[in-house]
């Protein structure tokens, strides 16, 4: 066994409970105040190596969502879309993922949400920001 896999092996106990998918709605609140937590420490490093567990942490949300609440399909762009026309919010109003510019190339798919962005959007939307992350 590698060291690193040795190191994971070792750790798992306190991993697991993290990333597990959820068994009732108390473990899925705990899941995204987790999730916000880890987002808000990496703010805006795109390199930060707690990405992997933000990711595994938004898929485990996902598959309480699939599983438990009502369907949603289509991905975060969709997510978003639907938001911004539930809420009758225009592009110039989403400060939170910046300029109308940088706006208009988040709602086109030529530009990714942040980690920021996704923190921002679940505030703004209360929202699990599960709804805004692919994983």
């Amino acid at each position: 066994m590698n060291d690193a896999l040795q190191r994971a092996v070792q750790h798992w106990g306190n991993v697991a409970p993290v990333v597990d998918t959820p068994k009732s709605t108390e473990d899925y609140e705990v899941l995204l105040q987790n999730l916000r937590d880890a987002i808000e420490l990496v703010e805006n490093q795109t390199n930060s190596p707690l990405a992997g567990l933000i990711k595994a942490m938004a898929r485990a949300a996902k598959e309480y969502e699939g599983n438990y609440l009502a369907e949603r399909q289509g991905g975060a762009l969709l997510a978003l879309r639907y938001l911004i026309k539930l809420h009758g919010i225009k592009q110039s109003e989403l400060k939170e993922i910046g300029s109308q510019g940088v706006v208009s190339e988040v709602l086109s798919g030529k530009r990714s949400l942040t980690l920021r962005h996704v923190r921002e959007l679940s505030k703004k939307f209360k929202v699990s920001p599960s709804v805004f992350i692919d994983a």
